[in-house]
């Protein structure tokens, strides 16, 4: 699902109406019919509500919300923010329809009390003051009306995004309307996705006002959200004639003395994930406690590292190995050696320290899947630096390196060397814990093993990884979940999303 900025959702709307010649009032009363029905949904027994709006096409929004609820046996009350004779075109024409109906409609030119009060009684309230073309904090009455409204505790329903919110930003203006639903059109804008200003939008509703998939194609989008849909061929079931041969053979050069609780968890984040075989490729001490933590994966000790990878499908390297100069030149010539698709995780990325263009110069098949610490050394960055701006983090990590990069942490990225990213919406603040990222790439290896794009590969990863967390989440809460059980829910993961 693409997500856009202002800029772009206004040139998508102006080729809606001007190459496919959808006129933009039925662009409205369209917006409107599913601002209503978002109403009916959340708000089933509601009798009144008071419908604030703005003098742009926002407010004409409103104004067909306002009818279609009077159709509908609820009782709407307009309040116009603003002086009515600024509006023009189809918001024109549906203040006209309002006002030739008799819906009750109040003008705030001065005392916002004086309004309100005429919206105190409502059970719901619609914001529909400002949309997606505010490019600054709102002033004077607009101002005084979105504080106005907190002040009355009555939920609200924000038209395309809250008022305040910027729609090409993750930081909202102030004031900002915190709304607890809100319906935007054709798609997800920056304010909907990203934090601080998402938990201003509520529960958001995404819907169709029959834009052409066409005039969004033109666009040339390059932010996407993951949804069910995009990853659901990846897991789709399992052929009667398959075998494990049919899935691959992952082999994991992970862990170290001391670490070998990495090795055990990315083998059992690729066994649950379906790798056909997986075996572990570390020092003799640490593979008899693999033997252990995972029964069904392999391991191999011997110096001849290149020539045991031999028919394997993947590579995963990193979890758990030493973070010393020795492992990282061992693990930089293994990278040089190897052109198997390869996930390259933990002290591996370490090993490329200020280092990045290293990693992939023939642009083999490659994942990486630093958090923002790693990925800042990686790029000889600080954190913050990577953290101020995580979308262009990830972009500059993935062309530099020529891999797939996976940045890591709330609302994980996946971005390629063309500059796509994509934004993964599943997970919960419980898998802030030890382990979890060793599962992931075991997950990412298993898909990888399979012969998966791997921009496609990180992508259902990364997506499965997050419902097994919101699984284990809805079992146990949101504190105290481990990586080890994480990895268990891999599978209740595919089956909830096979059935989405």
């Amino acid at each position: 699902m693409k997500i856009v900025n202002a800029e772009q959702m206004k040139r998508i709307d102006r080729r809606a109406t001007e190459r496919f010649g959808i006129p933009s009032i039925v662009l409205m009363e369209n917006a409107a019919t599913a601002v209503v029905d978002a109403i009916f949904a959340h708000y089933p027994d509601c009798d009144r509500v008071a419908i604030v709006c703005g003098v742009g096409a926002n407010g004409g929004d409103g104004f067909a919300v306002a009818r279609h609820l009077e159709n509908r046996g609820v009782v709407p009350v307009i309040v116009i923010a603003g002086d009515r004779a600024k509006y023009s075109g189809d918001a024109r024409t549906n203040l006209t329809i309002c006002e030739r109906l008799g819906i009750p409609m109040y003008d705030v030119t001065a005392n916002v009390d004086d309004a309100l009060v005429h919206a105190a009684d409502a059970d719901v309230i619609v914001d529909a003051i400002f949309g997606t073309g505010l490019n600054r904090a709102p002033e004077g009455i607009h101002a005084e009306l979105i504080r106005a409204i907190a002040e009355l505790r009555i939920p609200v329903i924000a038209v395309d995004l809250p008022s305040g919110a910027n729609a090409s930003s993750p930081v909202p203006f102030d004031p900002c309307i915190n709304a607890e639903v809100t319906v935007t059109f054709a798609a997800p804008k920056l304010c909907h996705v990203f934090e601080p200003a998402a938990s201003y939008c509520g529960e958001v509703i995404v819907a169709d006002i029959s834009i052409p998939e066409a005039a969004m194609q033109d666009e040339n989008v390059t932010l996407e959200l993951i949804t069910p849909r995009d990853v659901q061929p990846l897991v789709a079931p399992r052929l009667s004639s398959t075998h494990k041969g049919t899935y691959g053979h992952l082999a994991a050069i992970a862990g170290s003395p001391g670490r070998s609780g990495a090795a055990v968890l990315c083998a059992r984040g690729a066994i649950r994930t379906g790798a056909g075989l997986v075996s572990v490729i570390t020092d003799a001490g640490t593979a008899k406690l693999v033997h252990v933590g995972s029964i069904e994966s392999m391991t191999y000790s011997g110096d001849d590292v290149t020539g045991f990878l031999d028919k394997k499908s993947a590579v995963l390297i990193g979890p758990g190995l030493a973070d010393d100069e020795a492992s990282y030149t061992r693990v930089r010539e293994l990278v040089a050696a190897i052109d198997l698709p390869m996930i390259i995780d933990a002290s591996a990325l370490n090993a490329f320290a200020s280092r990045a263009s290293e990693l992939n110069p023939h642009k083999h098949p490659r994942v990486i899947t630093p958090h923002p610490g790693e990925l800042a050394r990686l790029l000889g960055r600080t954190t913050k630096e990577i953290n101020d701006d995580r979308i262009a983090s990830a972009r500059d990590a993935a062309r530099i390196t020529n891999c797939i990069a996976v940045l890591k942490g709330y609302q994980t990225l996946i971005a390629d060397p063309d500059g796509q990213v994509r934004v993964n919406p599943t997970g919960n603040p419980g898998m802030a814990s030890g382990g979890m990222g060793d599962v992931l790439s075991g997950i990412i290896g298993a898909l990888l093993t399979r012969g998966i794009d791997p921009f496609e590969a990180a992508c259902c990863g990364v997506y499965l990884h997050g419902l097994a967390g919101d699984i284990l989440k809805e079992e146990m809460g949101d504190t105290g979940l481990a990586a080890a059980d994480l990895a268990e829910r891999v599978p209740l993961a595919i089956q909830r999303l096979r059935a989405t």
